[in-house]
């Protein structure tokens, strides 16, 4: 008996580009989807301490475990599964991510809610991995760039839209709401994936003792330690841009959630921009990147009490971090060739171990720093990624 599954994955034919459009807005929705659930507990956070009797340190930490979990599993899972056809994989992965977030919702204590964000965590990495090689397949010769670009525009849309709207929903109907609410969109988005995503041609498996082969390709190493060190700096001073902008630069609560979402919305129109570019110049979309991520926090830490400088520092920061994913992936891409997937698990876990350890360091450096030093300790960490940049600077010539 055939069942709808086997139809879904069936063999069929070369796609239109009108589905190809619309598999990328799927992939879009997906990606806004995980990135809103990543980011839930940020906003939730007085609410699931409260509810949950845990100290806000502890839900905190929830940022920091999901962030590992990607980090550690995303080679390890993706190499296991690398022989699974795409979207196939993609069902899978999105079935389980969205199993976590209903657990989320559902949990009972701060062990249960640490497990489900462990498992979306996991998941989270599998998903970031063959996101950018599924969007790849799917664009037209000499795209991959800008398809790549518009499946980031659902990260940027989470930190625009989804972060906020879930805080208030949060707000207003309770945490838990907050994340079956989200993972009833992502349920939707699978059951429309499962009729609209095409196949793509089949990869070659690969094991898990392969990835250090991998990471020998020419040009990947560099790549993967910008990633690491770029996002490391950058949340070295994002996890404490709150107290910063609050405490040294005397912005009200209102003012600050403006400042936030200009730096959502420039993040937003970047990554549009970058989409544009990164295919023809992208030398000058990584470089054009650093310099601007360099410059915002020289002056933020130059001018931070200073609203106008510090509103500008912000729109500039948010117009870097749009653009770095799709530069460093695209990168990836263009240099992994039939091992996209495993070169993006790679690079997946570097930016989530920088995401990871950038909240640690910045926690460490904050006694010695304290925080109106903290743009400069990110700004040395950032400096120290474009030099290796630098010295690789030929990896992002147009190939």
């Amino acid at each position: 008996m055939t069942t709808a599954a086997d139809t879904a994955l069936a063999p069929e034919p070369v796609a239109s580009p009108a589905r190809r459009r619309t598999a990328l807005a799927v992939l879009a929705v997906a990606m806004f989807v995980v990135v809103t659930t990543e980011l839930l507990p940020v906003g939730l956070l007085p609410l699931i301490s409260a509810d949950l009797g845990v100290e806000q340190a502890r839900v905190g930490l929830l940022v920091t475990v999901y962030a590992f979990a990607v980090g550690l599993m995303a080679a390890p899972l993706t190499a296991r599964t690398s022989g699974w056809p795409r979207k196939r994989l993609f069902i899978v992965v999105c079935s389980v991510f969205a199993l976590g977030t209903v657990l989320s919702g559902l949990a009972l204590n701060y062990p249960m809610l640490v497990v489900a964000r462990f498992l979306c965590g996991a998941s989270h990495g599998v998903f970031f991995s063959i996101v950018a090689g599924y969007a790849a397949a799917l664009a037209d010769p000499g795209r991959a760039g800008r398809a790549t670009a518009i499946v980031f525009g659902g990260n940027s849309a989470a930190l625009v839209l989804g972060m906020p709207l879930g805080t208030v929903l949060g707000s207003a109907a309770g945490w838990r709401t907050a994340f079956c609410t989200v993972a009833g969109i992502g349920l939707v988005t699978l059951a429309v994936a499962v009729r609209v995503l095409p196949r793509t041609p089949d990869r070659a498996a690969l094991r898990l003792a392969d990835i250090p082969r991998v990471l020998r390709l020419p040009g990947l190493r560099p790549v993967v330690v910008t990633t690491a060190l770029m996002i490391l700096g950058h949340f070295t001073l994002y996890t404490y841009v709150s107290p910063l902008l609050e405490d040294e630069g005397g912005v009200s609560s209102g003012t600050l959630s403006t400042l936030l979402s200009v730096y959502g919305v420039a993040g937003l129109v970047s990554t549009w921009l970058s989409g544009l570019l990164v295919d023809r110049r992208p030398r000058l979309v990584m470089f054009g990147t650093a310099g601007v991520m360099a410059a915002a926090l020289a002056a933020l830490g130059l001018g931070v009490h200073l609203a106008p400088v510090a509103a500008t520092a912000v729109a500039l920061w948010g117009f870097a971090i749009g653009a770095l994913p799709v530069s460093l992936q695209t990168a990836v891409l263009r240099l992994a060739g039939d091992t996209a997937d495993a070169a993006s698990s790679l690079y997946v876990a570097a930016f989530n171990i920088g995401i990871g350890g950038g909240a640690l360091f910045g926690g460490l450096m904050l006694g010695p720093a304290g925080l109106a030093g903290l743009p400069w300790v990110a700004l040395a960490v950032v400096l120290a990624a474009t030099g290796v940049l630098w010295g690789a600077r030929g990896v992002f010539s147009r190939r």
